[in-house]
């Protein structure tokens, strides 16, 4: 998707109603992710079944190589009890006629023997000893001639290889067996016994029948798999099961080893490996017996699996599917219900923007619809009083245009005389009381003229060393003003006269009544992101009680009693600041009644 088409796809969405929106919300964060996470949790339920199942069949054919190395250790140890037996081996060595007694005596004695250990073992189907003695008759079922074995071509290439001296067989007809040649399948090891110079004395063969030798795997029947056997030599053993199996499949058994035998090439003596056959799932586990020169395999399908599996998605798909549209319809009628009261607080603000402010709003619940009519109707009652503060301020500020301007006219006036003054007192050379005018001259332009609102902190310092100056001529008793404020701050703009009604009160309230002249000490600094500015005076503090009602009544901004005389003034300052700043700006006072008081600004110091 281009970026045209999703631009134009947002827009349409933001164009959506409320309603919309919120049924859209709710298909995309709940509907539609609960069903992919269905979706992929069925997946890996099908993953995890199959990688169980194929576990059970690697555990299964883990067992079956456990079994036939087992069978084949009681191979070996029948096949060496009769090499180990010196008596039987002299016996069917010497070549010559034996007496009848000779005879019995060696059937009883040792090849008595032999059978026994063919019924202890009864695992084993036959052990049999074919011997190159003519001088022996044949006494079965143990001791047969070797001519027997002359009709076998896999017994001529065995006598014929000198090196080797056993043989495996495991797809092999046992024609010997009871009842006569029944061609019973077994599988045969053939042991060439000889003498110390290498001549033939005969050949040994254990068997047993492939089903018993492979723990009857071969004959279990089974939908889903299939075992199957391939030796070195090319010789394959099916299981009973695997014409059905590879009729399922439609391929042919040749077309099938072949398919094994290229997958397991070029992999380890065992694994388990995935394929396709004729776009067939499936997969097969395989072990090598090295002692037998084979290859095991057990080849599984999952497609019955898989049908089970999907079946089950579909079914639990289709009941999420419902449930979402279940739950789909009931959040359309519930955001129907809360809306409707959503629409009355629209159509009332609708109300209030065209000027109509006698609104009102059926409030019943408490939900946050509720609350936000209940906000807005409060919102309402408080426009009306702001409005009608916002007329009476205009009246007020029209008045106090018309009074500045009778103000200027008169300060224009006062000016004119108190230089007039000046001038005199410099000719009388008084030049204390030109000082004095001077300064109060400065102190009349700097009170009387608000064409600024804010000043420098210098310009306001400088204002109170004026009207310390002045309150010195007029007291007996010196004050000293002291100021340390860091020059950084200094011309930072702060509200205009915010220092005099404080050291005006310092003065008044502390100084003064105390009788005994004193000091009046301004610090300046900044700390962190504020502007701290303290206002401290020796003179005679507040009393406890008055103090905590001037200190509660700044905190919470309200009226008191204490505010007639010396807090009125703390008050203007700390509205005025607060006018400017915002609420976390402002004064507090702190004091102890006959040592001190101390006033703090708080102003915020922007570094940059």
């Amino acid at each position: 998707m281009d970026s045209s088409k999703l631009k134009r796809l947002v827009r349409n969405i933001f164009k959506l109603n409320i309603r919309q929106k919120l049924i859209l919300t709710y298909v995309l964060i709940v509907a539609l992710p609960l069903a992919i996470l269905q979706v992929n949790a069925f997946y890996r339920v099908r993953i995890m079944t199959e990688k169980e199942y194929i576990n059970n069949v690697n555990f299964e054919v883990s067992k079956l190589k456990n079994d036939v190395v087992r069978n084949v250790e009681q191979f070996i140890k029948a096949t060496q009890f009769i090499l180990n037996n010196q008596e039987f081996i002299e016996f069917v060595s010497t070549y010559q006629e034996r007496s009848i007694d000779e005879i019995f005596s060696f059937k009883v004695n040792v090849l008595d023997k032999i059978e026994y250990l063919q019924y202890v073992n009864f695992n084993i189907n036959r052990i049999r000893f074919f011997t190159n003695n003519y001088f022996i008759p044949e006494m079965w079922p143990t001791l047969y001639q070797i001519e027997r074995l002359k009709s076998f071509k896999f017994i001529d290439r065995f006598l014929s290889d000198t090196k080797q001296t056993s043989l495996w067989k495991l797809n092999n007809t046992d024609i010997l067996g009871p009842p006569l040649n029944n061609e019973e399948k077994v599988v045969s090891l053939y042991t060439k016994v000889t003498d110390l110079v290498g001549n033939l004395i005969g050949i040994i063969e254990v068997n047993m029948k492939v089903d018993e030798f492979f723990a009857s795997e071969l004959s279990r029947e089974s939908d889903n798999s299939v075992t199957i056997v391939i030796s070195d030599d090319g010789d394959v053993i099916f299981s009973k099961q695997t014409p059905a199996f590879l009729k399922r499949l439609n391929i042919s058994s040749k077309k099938l080893i072949e398919i094994l035998e290229k997958k397991s090439t070029a992999q380890e003596d065992e694994g388990i490996v995935h394929l396709k056959i004729n776009k067939n799932s499936a997969a097969f586990v395989y072990t090598s017996i090295p002692a037998l020169n084979i290859k095991l395999y057990k080849l599984i399908l999952f497609d019955e699996l898989a049908q089970k599996i999907n079946g089950i998605t579909l079914q639990m798909l289709g009941q999420v599917l419902i449930l979402i549209i279940a739950s789909s319809i009931l959040i359309f009628i519930l955001i129907t219900l809360i809306l409707k009261k959503l629409r009355q607080v629209i159509l009332s603000m609708r109300a209030v923007e065209n000027g109509n402010f006698d609104v009102s709003i059926d409030i019943k619940g408490d939900d946050e619809i509720d609350e936000l009519a209940q906000h807005f109707l409060n919102m309402v009652e408080k426009l009306k009083i702001l409005i009608g503060e916002m007329v009476r301020r205009e009246v007020a500020q029209k008045d106090a245009q018309i009074k500045a301007l009778q103000s200027q006219i008169n300060a224009h006036f006062i000016y004119n005389v108190l230089e007039n003054i000046k001038m005199m007192a410099e000719y009388s050379e008084n030049y204390d009381v030109s000082d004095a005018i001077t300064k109060l001259g400065k102190m009349m332009r700097y009170n009387m003229s608000w064409k600024r609102k804010f000043v420098t902190l210098k310009e306001e310092i400088e204002n109170i060393q004026n009207y310390i100056s002045l309150m010195n001529i007029r007291y007996d008793k010196e004050i000293k003003l002291l100021v340390n404020v860091d020059n950084e701050i200094l011309n930072i703009e702060v509200p205009k006269l915010i220092l005099q009604p404080i050291v005006e009160n310092a003065i008044n309230y502390g100084i003064e009544p105390k009788g005994e002249g004193g000091s009046i000490f301004i610090d300046g600094s900044i700390i962190g992101n504020y502007i701290v500015i303290s206002i401290i005076d020796d003179g005679l503090g507040i009393e406890e009680e008055k103090l905590v009602a001037i200190q509660t009544a700044l905190e919470n901004d309200t009226e008191a009693e204490c505010y007639q005389g010396q807090g009125i003034a703390l008050k203007n300052v700390n509205e005025r600041i607060k006018l400017a700043y915002g609420k976390e700006f402002g004064i507090k006072i702190d004091s102890k009644f006959g040592e001190f008081t101390k006033v703090t600004i708080t102003l915020p110091y922007n570094r940059f």
